[in-house]
C-alpha cells in the first residue's frame, strides 16, 4: 500500500530568522519543506536542512537561487502545495542612491516571487494550494531612509492582492504584516532611542517571537480555507499607533 502524499511547501529566504521559523513550524506540523536561500546564507540553510532531515528523513530539501536574476523552473515546481514569499532585502536607501538599489530590491521582493509563482502555478492550481507573502506594517507610513525597500515591499503586497483575484478560486493568496521581531543590525533607524520609542508604542510592550510569526503564516497557508486577498497583522498592536 502506497504511503499517502504529504503536502510540500517552499519558503523563500528561509535560512535565518523568520524564514527559518516558518520552515520549522511547517515541518513540526508534519509537512515537507523546501528551504530556499542564496549562496551567501547557504551555511545556515545547510544546518537547518540537516537538522530537519535528522528528525524525519527526506522531509526537507534545499534550493539555492538568487531571486534577483532569471532562474529556470526549480526541481519542485510540479509538486508544490504552497509558497511563502519571505525573501527580502532591507538596506538603507534614499533619493540620491535609489538607482543602485531599486532593481535589486524589486528583484528580491517582487520579480523573483512572481517568476516562482508562475513556474509553480499548474501545481498550485492542481493542489488547490496557497501563497502567503510577508509584507510590512509600515506600508501606509514608510520609515525614512528605506526608499527602495518600501517601494518593492508595497509592490509585492499589491501583487498579492491582484493574484488573489487572478488565481481564484483554485489558489488562495494572503499577506502577513509583521511588526518588530528582532532589531536589524547596524541600522540607524533602529538605534537605541528609536527602539525605546517603538516599544513604548507597542500595546503588548514587547518584541514578537519568530514562532508567533510562523504560526500566523501556517494558519493562512494551511488552515484558512475561506480566506484570500487578506492582510493579517502580527505586530503586538503597533499599527494602531502607526495608522492613528
Amino acid at each position: 500500500m502506497d504511503n499517502p502524499r504529504v503536502n510540500q511547501y517552499v519558503v523563500t529566504g528561509a535560512a535565518r530568522r523568520g524564514g527559518a521559523a516558518i520552515v520549522r513550524s511547517l515541518h513540526d506540523a508534519g509537512y515537507r519543506v523546501i528551504i530556499h536561500c542564496r549562496t551567501s546564507s547557504q551555511v545556515d540553510a545547510d544546518i537547518l536542512y540537516h537538522s530537519l532531515n535528522a528528525q524525519r528523513a527526506h522531509s526537507a530539501r534545499l534550493w539555492v537561487e538568487d531571486l534577483c536574476n532569471p532562474f529556470p523552473p526549480p526541481f519542485f515546481c510540479t509538486d508544490i502545495d504552497g509558497i511563502v514569499a519571505n525573501a527580502s532585502d532591507f538596506s538603507p536607501t534614499d533619493l540620491d542612491n535609489y538607482e543602485d538599489h531599486l532593481e535589486r530590491d524589486l528583484g528580491s521582493h517582487l520579480y523573483g516571487h512572481l517568476r516562482l509563482i508562475r513556474q509553480c502555478r499548474d501545481s498550485l492550481v492542481k493542489r488547490q494550494g496557497a501563497i502567503v507573502a510577508i509584507g510590512d506594517i509600515h506600508f501606509h507610513r514608510p520609515a525614512s531612509g528605506y526608499l527602495t525597500y518600501h517601494i518593492a515591499k508595497n509592490a509585492l503586497m499589491a501583487a498579492m492582492q491582484a493574484l488573489a483575484v487572478e488565481l481564484a478560486p483554485q489558489v488562495r493568496v494572503n499577506t502577513v504584516l509583521p511588526g518588530h521581531f528582532d532589531w536589524p543590525h547596524k541600522s540607524q533607524a533602529f538605534a537605541e532611542e528609536n527602539q525605546k520609542r517603538i516599544l513604548h508604542a507597542v500595546p503588548l510592550k514587547r518584541l514578537g517571537q519568530f514562532d508567533e510569526l510562523a504560526r500566523a503564516v501556517r494558519f493562512l497557508l494551511c488552515e484558512a480555507t475561506f480566506t484570500t486577498g487578506s492582510f493579517l497583522t502580527v505586530d503586538g498592536g503597533l499599527s494602531l499607533h502607526i495608522e492613528g
